[in-house]
């Protein structure tokens, strides 16, 4: 007998897809432009007119993405629009002077009104208050955003920045640039919250985000295009000088072969001695202050918080002011490097090493003090065992830091293959600085990899 298949389910009865973000990106388009081509329209009927064509593009998208909507929801989110619309309108002065504070909160709290009205249909439709409440938020905070977002992409002009009357402040591209940043931040997350995809508002934010960071520094894909370009127009940069940068792979490096200067260190050799001493010293420093820095091994909560307090303090100073710090301190050299390098090191290690304190197993650490053991002798019994192999792990990746951080560091005479590219740079060796660049990829590189062998092995 043959087995026969059965019947597949009719459409009708067949499971929904499940949602994805691409399945909102089309309607996301839809009410972005709906809110930006009625931004054309500026203050026509005192701004009733942007806020009628926004919510035109907003019931549009929810149709388009398959979201409820009925003429009770369509008629709350329109009026929301409206109003907000209408308020925003009115809270611009004609000319301003500038984009103050107070007008940034101003043209904020216009879009108040648009977040309830969102509150409104997403309760509506089964989303937690919460996540209404939320929604509201972005709105608000799309409106706080929008003006200097706006002046950062040049496009809108205070009187600060023109002659009086030579430009007028507010116009049709002021309110549609004002729309783009208001409709991929609190209309994406309207959609994002109605449509249980949180992902989109966030891919929305962060798209925008970085645009506008990007302007404000004024960050341009041709002009990144331009400078990349310009690599191959700098003089004396091929080829390499390898017999310079390496000094015929002696430990010795003579500073100036043609006047016979004193003999130095190489100074790749010095870059690798910094890396080494200050990526021992300081994950040996690290052992200790990371079980104190953590919820489980800390003798008492005085010593906890004052072991947390002292290991945040000294992430907050990047290397390369310690190096500038040191280089004040005890002149500059290998020896500034390497003690700017050890906090550097000792910051990392006890940051890591004590949060993977913090998630081992207590139960060694309970039983161990359960026998009549001391605090710290329980502790190298029973939990030193256990985060070794991650210690071990971090320590080959510290020392990776190290050989680059140590390269960044000699800029400010800290000692290290940085200070000789420095030096190579003011005098236009570009051939020299080449070298030691691709020598210091190729060390790094080596490292990195046995790093990871040993780590592979370890963990």
């Amino acid at each position: 007998m043959s087995a026969t298949l059965p019947d597949a389910p009719p459409a009708a009865n067949r499971p929904a897809r499940p949602r994805s973000v691409r399945t909102m990106i089309v309607p996301l388009a839809i009410a972005v432009t709906g809110i930006v081509a009625g931004g054309a329209l500026g203050d026509l009927l005192f701004g009733a007119a942007w806020g009628v064509v926004a919510a035109g593009g907003l019931v549009l998208a929810l149709r388009v993405g398959r979201e409820p909507l009925d003429g009770t929801d369509a008629a709350i989110l329109a009026t929301g629009m409206v109003a907000s619309t209408i308020l925003a309108v009115q809270v611009l002065p004609g000319l301003p002077e500038r984009i103050d504070i107070a007008l940034v909160l101003r043209f904020g709290a216009a879009w108040i009104p648009a977040g309830l009205a969102s509150i409104g249909y997403t309760l509506r439709h089964g989303v937690r208050p919460s996540g209404g409440i939320n929604i509201a938020i972005a709105w608000v905070a799309a409106g706080v955003l929008a003006l200097p977002a706006g002046e950062a992409f040049d496009v809108i002009h205070p009187l600060n920045t023109v002659r009086r009357g030579l430009i007028p402040a507010f116009g049709a591209g002021d309110y549609m640039i004002t729309g783009l940043v208001i409709g991929m931040i609190g209309i994406a997350a309207l959609l994002a919250g109605v449509s249980r995809l949180p992902a989109l508002a966030t891919i929305s934010g962060v798209l925008l985000m970085t645009t506008f960071a990007g302007a404000q520094v004024g960050f341009t894909i041709p002009g990144l295009i331009a400078n990349v370009s310009n690599i191959l127009k700098v003089p004396n940069f091929w080829p390499p000088d390898f017999g310079w940068a390496v000094g015929d792979g002696q430990w010795w490096w003579p500073v100036s072969w043609e006047f016979g200067a004193p003999r130095q260190p190489n100074p790749i050799v010095e870059t690798i001695r910094i890396a080494v001493v200050s990526s021992v010293v300081g994950c040996s420093l690290a052992l200790p202050l990371a079980f104190l820095a953590s919820t489980i091994t800390a003798p008492g909560k005085g010593v906890y918080l004052v072991a947390k307090g002292f290991m945040n303090l000294i992430r907050t100073i990047p290397d390369l002011f310690w190096a500038l710090i040191f280089v004040i301190a005890v002149t500059g050299g290998p020896f500034a490097g390497a003690l700017a390098l050890i906090f550097f090191s000792l910051a990392i290690m006890s940051k890591l090493l004590s949060e993977t304190i913090d998630a081992v197993d207590p139960g060694p650490l309970e039983a161990a003090k359960a026998t009549g053991s001391r605090h710290f002798p329980a502790v190298r019994a029973s939990v030193l065992p256990q985060v070794l192999p991650n210690y071990v792990a971090y320590f080959l990746y510290i020392f990776e830091l190290n050989i680059r951080a140590s390269v960044i560091i000699g800029l400010v005479g800290a000692g290290g293959i940085g200070r000789v590219v420095e030096a190579q740079r003011s005098f236009f060796r570009f051939d020299r600085v080449l070298a030691v660049v691709i020598l210091i990829f190729i060390m790094v590189f080596i490292i990195e990899q046995v790093s990871i062998a040993i780590r592979r092995r370890l963990v």
